[in-house]
């Protein structure tokens, strides 16, 4: 009787290390999982990231293009709006004179 129960006993043991072991690996390969899924996050993350400042860079290039556009025509503009109250303000006069 006691060999049996010494035989269980073992038994049991071996079973508890077995399912210790067998948990020890289930944990390690679920933090391998994690950490793996982190790298990944954190990865995703930094491209997001140089993504977005590109596209900051790309959008402030494009302002600093088109400033420089309304720049290279604000003085032609000015002289064309100059022109346009002169002749406007002269109209008026030569009506009245081709009125008389």
């Amino acid at each position: 009787m006691l060999d049996r129960q010494e035989a269980d006993k073992q038994n049991d043991l071996h079973v508890d290390e077995a399912a210790d072991r067998a948990g020890a690996i289930v944990t390690e390969h679920i933090r391998s999982i994690i950490e793996q899924a982190e790298a990944n996050a954190e990865e995703i993350r930094r491209n997001a990231q140089e993504e977005a400042e590109t596209i900051r860079q790309q959008a402030a290039s494009s302002a600093a293009r088109m400033l420089e556009r309304v720049r290279a025509i604000e003085g032609p503009l000015a002289e064309l709006v100059a022109e346009l109250e002169r002749e406007a303000n002269v109209l008026p006069a030569e009506l009245d004179h081709q009125g008389t």
